[in-house]
């Protein structure tokens, strides 16, 4: 997954959980995804799930929660699936 098609994605999941415009809150996750993408074996796709199902659920993550899931996926990616939270 691309990094435009992660934010496309998040737009549709803000639209569909609150009265919030999707457009305008999604984009802030752009920076997140990009980071992500721009390493070989992390998975945009990964950051999208992990983000829509916390709106989903009710939460709405901000830039800087995203950052830290995207750290953690980051960090998988790098030393072969070793984690220190």
């Amino acid at each position: 997954m691309e990094p435009e098609q992660a934010v496309r994605q998040m737009e549709h999941v803000i639209d569909a959980s609150s009265s919030d415009g999707g457009r305008r809150c999604a984009a802030g996750y752009r920076p997140v995804f990009d980071r992500v993408a721009s390493h070989p074996e992390a998975e945009v796709a990964e950051l999208a799930t992990e983000l829509g199902t916390a709106i989903r659920d009710g939460s709405r993550p901000n830039p800087a929660t995203a950052e830290r899931v995207a750290d953690r996926l980051v960090g998988v990616a790098a030393d072969g699936g070793r984690v220190e939270d």
